[in-house]
């Protein structure tokens, strides 16, 4: 029985994309820590740090909808201490914020973000984790179950979970991640849905969707720790989950592109600009999760499609008013890298 949850944990994560290539997964062993585990929650900016700002919405406020949701939802498990760095509108730092939750004992720190992209055109959720020893062991392993929970109970299309570390190679990228492992706690960034972009405004601009973002991130959390609520009716402490090996150096980022895009053309339909086509592409160090497409040679380019197949698959598009008839793809990795495939002439 147990083998055969693994294989279902293991196959519903690849099937979103959440694995690493080449990763070799097994079944975790529960997560260690003291009773009751201590969990901060830590809503992202506050006070002159409004951070993103869309529709009429600081991400400042968002964040704290959520978390006071992921909060009340997880006090309702046994066996947690559920404490939050901020309950009002109050500037924090990065390094007080990290101090609060080490001086409660935190176990892990979950910082809570909505998130926005330079070219506006980016969607979905991501978790970012720490590159070092445990705390990346710890992080990838939480970071898959958030993803899985926020595509399942939401509806968000998972972009990754990743390690950014900084320019001088020295310390996690991010500062919470990084303030929090100076002071021994694990930390993960949630970002939740992107403000800027139309596909993920219903995630967070309809009526109860904030607090359906903070109960998955507070499921989330009482599946990793093996939690059970009489209250809710639930019990995770047999739930299974994918469990990451410690990183023996510092896990960088993905700095390469795709190294395989290529399209056949299957079939194309002239009076209606219908196009069929079946794609391939790989990428060694991290998933593929869009493509784009041109029909005229890449001159101009379509928006994001999220890229469902496991390393092949069919694509069905419909040509732009512009289109000459040259058509290629983009595939996109997790970290926003791309690569081209090659082009097919069309008869026009």
């Amino acid at each position: 029985m147990k083998k055969n949850i693994r294989r279902k944990v293991i196959a519903f994560a690849a099937a979103l994309g959440l694995l690493l290539p080449g990763f070799s997964a097994v079944p975790a062993v529960k997560a260690q820590a003291k009773t009751p585990v201590v969990v901060c929650i830590d809503p992202g900016h506050g006070g002159t740090n409004g951070g993103a700002a869309y529709n009429g919405l600081w991400e400042k406020d968002l964040t704290l909808q959520i978390a006071t949701a992921m909060y009340q939802e997880l006090s309702l498990y046994e066996g947690v201490t559920v404490i939050m760095t901020r309950t009002a509108d109050v500037d924090l730092t990065l390094a007080q914020r990290a101090q609060f939750a080490a001086d409660a004992g935190a176990d892990f720190l979950y910082s809570i973000h909505l998130n926005a992209s330079p070219s506006h055109n980016l969607f979905g959720s991501e978790v970012w984790v720490s590159a070092y020893d445990s705390y990346y062991a710890k992080g990838m392993s939480f970071g898959n179950i958030a993803l899985q929970q926020l595509t399942t109970d939401v509806g968000v299309y998972p972009r990754g979970v990743k390690t950014k570390m900084s320019s001088k190679g020295t310390g996690d990228y991010y500062g919470i991640i990084n303030n929090a492992r100076l002071r021994g706690v694990t930390a993960a960034i949630i970002e939740h849905c992107h403000m800027d972009e139309a596909h993920d405004s219903g995630f967070y601009m309809k009526e109860g969707a904030l607090e359906k973002l903070g109960k998955a991130d507070a499921t989330a959390v009482a599946k990793y720790y093996g939690l059970k609520s009489s209250v809710l009716g639930v019990d995770y402490s047999g739930y299974q989950y994918v469990q990451y090996p410690n990183a023996k150096t510092p896990r960088m980022q993905d700095m390469t592109d795709p190294e395989v895009a290529e399209i056949e053309l299957l079939s194309y339909d002239k009076s209606t600009g219908k196009v069929q086509l079946y794609a391939k592409a790989s990428d060694a160090q991290s998933s593929i999760i869009y493509y784009s497409y041109s029909g005229n040679g890449g001159a101009t380019w379509s928006g994001l499609f999220g890229w469902r197949p496991a390393g092949a698959g069919y694509i069905e598009l419909t040509l732009p008013e512009d289109a000459t008839g040259e058509l290629c793809i983009r595939v996109h990795n997790e970290y926003d890298r791309f690569t081209e495939s090659n082009h097919i002439f069309l008869q026009q």
